[in-house]
C-alpha cells in the first residue's frame, strides 16, 4: 500500500521548442516532436507581439499576428557579437543598438526579468 505521504516525481516540461513551440523537459537535447537541437537554446520567451529565442550566439525574434496567436514566419536575427549599448527599460523596454540601428524589444515585465538575469547582456 502506498503512503499517502509520499512526494510524487513531476515532470517538467519548461523547455520550449523556439521551432514549435512543444514544452520539452529540462536537460532535453532535442525537441520530442521536431527533433529541433535544444542544446544551443539559453532561453525561449513567449511574448505578445513576438517569440524571442536566446542561443549561445544570438537572438532570434519569430513575430506574431497583431492578435499574437500566430508566427506570422517573419523572422529576425540579432548576432551577439554585433550587439552593442543594451539598455533595459523605460516601460519594459529591452534596447540595443545592432549594425548601427536602435531596436526597442517591448516585452512582459517577467521576460525583461529573465533576460536581465542571462549573463550575456
Amino acid at each position: 500500500m502506498e503512503d499517502s505521504k509520499e512526494k510524487k516525481v513531476k515532470n517538467q516540461f519548461d523547455l520550449i521548442c523556439p521551432e514549435c513551440g512543444v514544452g520539452n523537459s529540462k536537460g532535453s537535447k532535442n525537441c520530442l516532436v521536431c527533433g529541433k537541437n535544444l542544446e544551443d537554446t539559453v532561453a525561449f520567451l513567449e511574448d505578445d507581439s513576438f517569440d524571442l529565442e536566446i542561443s549561445k550566439d544570438a537572438i532570434i525574434e519569430y513575430r506574431k499576428t497583431f492578435w499574437g496567436d500566430n508566427r506570422t514566419g517573419k523572422v529576425n536575427k540579432y548576432s551577439l557579437n554585433k550587439i552593442e549599448n543594451v539598455e533595459f527599460g523605460p516601460s519594459s523596454r529591452f534596447i540595443f543598438i545592432y549594425n548601427g540601428k536602435r531596436i526597442v524589444l517591448p516585452l512582459k515585465e517577467e521576460n525583461l526579468r529573465k533576460i536581465k538575469e542571462i549573463k550575456k547582456f
